[in-house]
């Protein structure tokens, strides 16, 4: 019986970041929101939509949800294409307006109708999956996020000497 091969760590390192990276400007979005949300009532609102939610049926909000989810992934799928075949501004562009849009649109609607597809086995059993592999990416790049942080200080001290050094100077020679 012949083994399955297994991905190269490089690439599940690749993969890791790159799913950390998504659920970093994921978070980013929703702490934008949030600001955004104080600037309205958007309790009284999320709480006047969220009971509209309830009272849909639940393929009702997996299309809510399925529709802008699928063409933000799709259209980002095909800007990478894009990119990939040459077309490198055109492809990162469309990209980053892509991911606008769909940080933009899905964020909020998987907010108001997370509760209503957790009620799906099969979402609630991806939804699971998808917490997990979150926490496996955490751990996989723990090691290199420490290292880089190590190293941006490193180099934000050196830049701060610098500038002090290069202010005390010019303070002299002004003096």
């Amino acid at each position: 019986m012949e083994h399955p091969r297994k991905l190269p760590r490089a690439l599940v390192l690749a993969l890791a970041l790159a799913f950390l990276f998504e659920t970093w400007i994921w978070d980013r979005v929703v702490a934008f929101a949030v600001r955004v949300a104080r600037l309205v009532n958007w309790a009284a609102i999320r709480a006047a939509l969220m009971r509209v939610v309830d009272r849909l049926p639940v393929w009702v909000a997996l299309l809510m949800f399925g529709i802008p989810f699928v063409v933000a992934e799709t259209g980002a799928a095909v800007c990478v294409f894009v990119a990939a075949t040459g077309h490198i501004l055109t492809g990162s562009v469309g990209y980053v307006i892509v991911k606008i849009f769909g940080f933009a649109l899905v964020v909020p609607i998987f907010d108001l109708t997370r509760h209503k597809l957790l009620t799906l086995r099969w979402f609630a059993y991806l939804y699971g999956k998808m917490l997990v592999f979150h926490e496996f990416a955490q751990r996989l790049v723990a090691p290199y996020r420490q290292v880089a942080r190590r190293l941006i200080h490193d180099l934000a001290v050196r830049v701060r000497a610098l500038w002090a050094r290069r202010t005390a100077g010019a303070n002299e020679e002004a003096g």
